[in-house]
């Protein structure tokens, strides 16, 4: 997804080509757009930025911003004053030539492909943070990622686990643990396995970071069931829920 964000006084618009948070759950996607545009944010969906110009001195000058729609012919402009772009990150791997010592790039991202040691194709080379293929990118990954350091030069056999990951989104305050495979719970054994986990909602990076620790230790629907909630919190609705999406039914809560 890329995004251009504009501002001029207190209206601020964003330019997307398409949909917000892109392999994120969508539900919570769409709920945290509508928590933005209430507080006056427009969403500009399908329009492709395609220039800025400086159409006024001051500070900030003035900037026009052209778009174009993503899937059409129609264009627009909007003038502001503060631009803002998030357009994602480049490896920047093509200078370094790295096929001719045997590294092979993703022929579409540049990314280094990587086995689960963080070995590249060459057996000598290794590569780990953001450059590396299928790796999120996310700073707690690279604070982890001194397992790598460990094994490197003190024989640990430990694997930096790329696969129960809690992933942060700062506006609102939204936190989403994800693993591998969609749902959230899987069938094992006699029980329910939980393998997803989602949250919007105050001080949500505390409540899952807890909950991240328990999904990686296996917990099951069950664990969640029997726990005793703290009260009142928001996260003591985890221990109390019974209805579920497919059901149709309202989850909204009426009181204590």
């Amino acid at each position: 997804m890329r995004w251009v964000s504009s501002w001029v006084g207190n209206r601020h618009f964003c330019h997307g080509r398409s949909i917000l948070l892109r392999g994120f759950d969508q539900q919570i996607a769409g709920m945290i757009g509508d928590h933005m545009e209430s507080h006056g944010i427009k969403f500009l969906r399908g329009w492709v930025p395609t220039e800025i110009v400086k159409v006024g001195d001051g500070s900030p000058p003035k900037l026009l911003v052209k778009a174009k729609e993503s899937n059409g012919d129609q264009t627009m402009e909007v003038e502001v004053n503060t631009v803002m772009f998030a357009v994602g990150r480049d490896p920047c791997t093509n200078p370094l030539n790295l096929e001719n010592v045997g590294v092979k790039l993703n022929t579409k991202s540049g990314k280094i492909l990587t086995t689960s040691s963080d070995q590249t194709t060459a057996p000598n080379i290794y590569a780990i943070g953001d450059v590396a293929l299928d790796r999120p990118e996310l700073t707690p990954v690279a604070i982890k990622l001194e397992t790598y350091w460990l094994r490197l030069y003190k024989g640990s056999t430990t694997l930096t686990d790329y696969t129960k990951i809690p992933t942060t989104v700062f506006t609102p305050r939204v936190r989403m643990y994800w693993t591998v495979g969609g749902g959230c719970y899987k069938w094992y054994g006699a029980n329910y396995r939980v393998v997803g986990f989602h949250y919007l909602g105050p001080n949500a990076g505390e409540v899952t970071q807890g909950f991240a620790v328990a999904l990686r230790l296996g917990a099951t629907k069950a664990d969640f069931d029997s726990t005793i909630g703290i009260h009142p919190t928001t996260a003591e609705t985890f221990t109390t829920m019974s209805i579920t999406k497919s059901s149709g039914a309202s989850a909204t809560k009426s009181g204590c």
